[in-house]
């Protein structure tokens, strides 16, 4: 039969070894979920929303350039207001998108070739409205300027959404409850069980070779495994605030994959495009900055787990020292 001293050295070291196990597996799970919000904060919903943002302004710039063209004020001098504005603010998205952009080199290699696109387009246009008075020239450079944007898979409309679809698979990558992070919380859930078990075995062991009824010291180690369960708590509010901060920039993003540059647009378009892009940005970043406080309570896992090591070590500390190893 197994000794008292050894059965005591034998329940310590299950016990700080399962508090220090569960504590690595909470911590991993928990930084993962908490690494996540920032990285899409700082990266990814800019950039979803300065794709969104640079194809609703050439949308709109296109539009206007046709509807000055068809208007009885253009003179062959140069575009107008409303065209020029667009296409200063679809510049300006392309040039953060150039940071921003998480597609990796073959989305620079992309968006170096829409900015390549969007300089022959203006020229296109630009040649249009130089050669009004000429219907048959100005029409042809149109069409010249009308299949740059919207061509099948070539166009500069096309290409954004191609970029648009690497930036929303990476969101979705960042933000989803997938398959393996479930199983992973699953068994994240289950691990402060273990331990948990283990202090009620060894306080019941006690119990029977001692007479002291309740150590307080494992009972102290039981409250702290019971509060782990506040990090899975503090995680899934996490995760809840990423699938909002996801919903937002799809509803932003999806409704423009797809759309032509050809007018079938509803007028007041540009300003709920730009209030929409605003509203969404303004959502995200308040949903994610509210997760950073979680974020900041992750060193109290590994000391939780050091604090149920240290107690299960004063707990049995004391009938240790009643016993020597004899010869």
């Amino acid at each position: 039969m197994i000794g008292t001293r050894w059965l005591l050295v034998l329940q310590l070291v299950s016990l700080v070894v399962l508090a220090l196990l569960a504590a690595a597996v909470l911590f991993a799970a928990y930084d993962d979920t908490h690494r996540r919000p920032g990285a899409v904060r700082d990266r990814t919903a800019p950039a979803v929303l300065e794709v969104a943002a640079a194809r609703g302004a050439l949308v709109n710039a296109h539009l206007a350039a046709r509807d000055h063209l068809a208007s009885e004020l253009v003179d062959g001098t140069g575009t107008d207001e409303a065209y020029r504005t667009y296409m200063v603010a679809a510049t300006q998205s392309l040039s953060q998108m150039a940071d921003r952009q998480v597609a990796q080199e073959e989305g620079k290699r992309e968006l170096s070739t829409v900015i390549a696109l969007l300089m022959v387009y203006q020229e296109a246009i630009g040649r249009a409205i130089e050669h009004a008075q000429d219907e048959a020239l100005s029409r042809a450079w149109r069409a010249s300027a009308d299949t740059i944007i919207n061509r099948g898979e070539t166009g500069i409309l096309a290409r954004l959404d191609g970029l648009q679809r690497d930036q929303l698979r990476r969101l979705g990558e960042q933000t989803e409850f997938t398959e393996a992070r479930r199983e992973l919380w699953w068994w994240v859930e289950k691990a402060p069980l273990v331990p948990l078990l283990a202090l009620v075995v060894v306080q019941w062991q006690l119990q029977r070779r001692f007479p002291q009824r309740l150590n307080p010291f494992l009972l102290l180690a039981c409250v702290v495994l019971l509060a782990s369960w506040l990090p899975v708590r503090w995680a899934a509010d996490t995760q809840k605030g990423l699938d909002e901060a996801r919903r937002e920039l799809v509803a932003v993003a999806e409704p423009q994959q797809g759309a032509k540059a050809r007018g079938e647009l509803p007028r007041g378009e540009p300003e709920e495009t730009r209030a929409a892009i605003t509203g969404a940005r303004t959502r995200v970043e308040g949903l994610l900055d509210e997760t950073s406080g979680s974020g900041r309570r992750a060193g109290l896992i590994p000391a939780g787990g050091a604090a149920v090591a240290l107690l299960s070590w004063a707990g049995l500390q004391r009938h240790l020292s009643q016993y020597r190893f004899r010869p």
